[in-house]
């Protein structure tokens, strides 16, 4: 496996910001009047560009790099489905940035961009120019991680200006905690709020899946209390159409590079390093490559952990999201992976159960991709990767190698599927 060189990711951010200046999906919007928004609802021109984009992203779907085969299919549209609800909602729900609310951003059902299985994501947008207060409790996740961004990476607004972690909170002996977000600083928990920025992501880091309650939040702007918005008007629906169309396109047109790029820069037997991408966070490294395991064989990965308060291994589809990680153990953390006599951990990803402790289940798919998170280390280990005979683990695998039992199997995976439950009815 390669290093990913990366030319079809950056020319994937200059095609989402060549789209917004030459006035597609939300850019409709932005150079047209209020009046003509207002007839293009009217007249159903506004519906009819929204309905076009969807019908571009599902020809992407048809077009893309992938085997031509029925269930790689069958995922790329629920994959798709996934961007749609989410672009109606994030474009809908917080089109109104003076009246805040925080809402799911990826989850078991709505994924995109490789996203954690260990992490439940949060976001609303702003106006930086305002002052928001953002209440909560800590629960008992492993931490989170509040970022102000530009915006949505494949939208082409990659720049992340200020992060706020649960362990640099003043918090109060009952768990509560209050955080003031704006431009002027003020005492106590304070996020700066730069003037590019217009939105804030949260996202919680869940290490012992079993034990770990989740935090709760709130938003609220500032003297906002008690106000109403403004009755919605026909030109801002035609808005709301274009950027929830705009998001759609444009996301399934720049995720889609990620996967055939993967796949062209595979080496056997090799594993990229980790390393900062842009959009991403700065104390986060990832490690994005692909796999390949033929039905007789299993991929075993062995490394030193890094000296990090979180790490995790996991496998994303051809459309370069998590796989079902809610009822199946295909990702392991820090907290879930067993390490062996020596101090190292090896992990197995195979077709079936090995029946180590340490299994990442592909669920059939013999390619995809591997991904794996270093996040708060202070060095950076490159895992060993290679292809054995499932037949032959035994003899691979050190002495000593924890096992687990076809019902300790199962009832790993209940508490998983319970865990995920947990997580995603809080917002």
């Amino acid at each position: 496996m390669a290093i990913l060189d990366g030319k079809r990711i950056m020319g994937g951010l200059e095609k989402a910001r060549s789209l917004q200046e030459a006035g597609r999906g939300a850019g409709r919007s932005t150079h047209r009047s209020p009046d003509e928004n207002s007839q293009r609802l009217m007249t159903g021109e506004a519906w009819e560009d929204f309905c076009s984009s969807l019908r571009d992203a599902g020809r992407m779907i048809l077009d893309a790099e992938q085997p031509d085969d029925p269930q790689v299919r069958a995922l790329g549209f629920r994959y798709l489905l996934g961007l749609v609800k989410f672009g109606a909602s994030q474009a809908a729900e917080l089109s109104q940035r003076r009246f805040p609310k925080f809402i799911r951003f990826e989850d078991s059902f709505v994924k995109w961009g490789a996203e954690n299985a260990d992490n439940h994501y949060i976001c609303t947008h702003i106006d930086s120019g305002q002052t928001y207060r953002i209440r909560g409790t800590r629960g008992t996740c492993m931490t989170f991680l509040i970022e102000v961004r530009e915006g949505f990476m494949q939208l082409g607004d990659t720049r992340d200006f200020a992060n706020l972690t649960a362990d640099e909170l003043e918090i109060a002996e009952d768990g509560s905690f209050e955080i003031v977000a704006s431009r002027q600083e003020h005492p106590g928990n304070w996020l700066p709020l730069d003037p590019e920025a217009r939105q804030i992501v949260i996202r919680q880091y869940f290490g012992d899946w079993e034990r770990e309650e989740p935090a709760t939040f709130e938003i609220l702007r500032e003297g906002g209390q008690g106000e109403s918005p403004p009755a919605l008007e026909a030109h801002e629906m035609a808005s709301i159409l274009d950027d929830a169309g705009n998001w759609v396109e444009t996301s399934t047109r720049f995720w889609g590079e990620w996967i055939p790029e993967l796949r062209e820069n595979y080496r056997h037997g090799e594993i990229v390093p980790a390393r900062r991408y842009v959009g991403g966070a700065d104390d986060i490294y990832y490690g994005n490559d692909y796999y390949r395991i033929a039905a007789d064989e299993a991929l075993v990965i062995e490394f030193t952990p890094p000296r990090a308060k979180y790490w995790a291994f996991q496998l994303c589809d051809l459309w370069f999201v998590s796989t079902d990680y809610v009822n199946r153990t295909t990702s392991l953390n820090n907290s879930q992976a067993v390490l062996d006599s020596d101090g190292k951990c090896r992990i197995v990803v195979a077709h079936e159960d090995p029946r180590v402790c340490n299994w990442i289940d592909t669920a059939g798919a013999r390619e995809g991709a591997l991904q794996y998170r270093y996040v708060w280390t202070k060095d950076n280990p490159l895992p060993e990767v290679r292809n054995v005979k499932f037949e032959d683990l035994a003899a691979v695998l050190p002495e000593g190698v924890r096992t687990i039992s076809p019902i300790e199997r199962k009832r790993q995976i209940a508490a998983r599927q319970q865990a995920v439950r947990l997580r995603e009815r809080v917002a």
